[in-house]
């Protein structure tokens, strides 16, 4: 049994990187976009972050895996998804952008309330610095984590239990192993036992994980000021 749970659990794992990343990214550009000054940038973010927050990742899932489940796959279309045919690759990809869309508004609201915990001064002494936009949007990302990270790593662990939703379809995951191995062998409390305890382990990994990423930011911003000249230079979020 031991070697037979790692097809599903490695496909539990794909699904949440692929549709993770995929989250974040759109997370990231829509919480810029809703910060931006003109209208047009700013009302569409704003509406894909209200819909995609308002609508059921459950729901998300059941609609992209019906609408792909007729289509043919293209041949150029590549499946790491372990244990799914190579038939049920766009079903696959059709769920791993459901799921993304699920975190993608809730992402994208706790980006954004991480950049306005900044506070006015200190935004506005990031663009005095005279910092290249590149340079001063990684010195933001890296303030504002303090505010940002936790939330995103719980949403992170949510994210992992939406990927159940899978097992709607001929997608091997996680849940879908426990559910058929209960229909198999009627041992439910087994196998709901064994689902239930790889699912708390990938979600510590995840939660260790954004703690060792905190850590570090933390770590960083407690470096020592180097002081040049009379004036010193106090970074944002730095002490005097």
């Amino acid at each position: 049994m031991p070697s037979a749970i790692l097809t599903p659990i490695l496909g539990t794992v794909i699904i949440w990187a692929a549709s993770a990343i995929a989250g974040l990214t759109l997370a990231a550009l829509l919480a810029t976009g809703s910060l931006s000054q003109s209208p047009l940038v700013r009302h569409p973010a704003d509406l894909v972050i209200l819909l995609t927050r308002g609508v059921p990742t459950s729901l998300l899932v059941v609609v992209a895996g019906l609408a792909a489940m007729p289509q043919v796959p293209p041949a150029w279309m590549p499946n790491p998804f372990p244990g799914t045919s190579d038939g049920m690759v766009l079903v696959a990809w059709a769920i791993v952008v459901a799921l993304a869309l699920g975190s993608t508004g809730h992402l994208a609201v706790i980006f954004r309330s991480g950049y306005r915990s900044l506070g006015t001064a200190r935004l506005e002494q990031a663009r005095v610095l005279g910092l290249s936009r590149w340079r001063r949007y990684r010195l933001l990302v890296r303030e504002s984590a303090t505010a940002s990270l936790p939330p995103t790593g719980a949403r992170m662990v949510h994210h992992l239990h939406n990927t159940a939703f899978a097992a709607l379809f001929p997608v091997a995951d996680l849940f879908g192993w426990v559910q058929g191995r209960s229909h198999e062998t009627f041992e439910v409390t087994r196998y709901a036992t064994i689902g239930a305890g790889v699912y708390v382990v990938l979600s510590f990994l995840i939660w260790t994980a954004t703690r060792i990423l905190e850590h570090r930011l933390g770590t960083r911003r407690r470096t020592p000021v180097v002081r040049t000249g009379s004036a010193p230079r106090v970074p944002i979020g730095g002490r005097a």
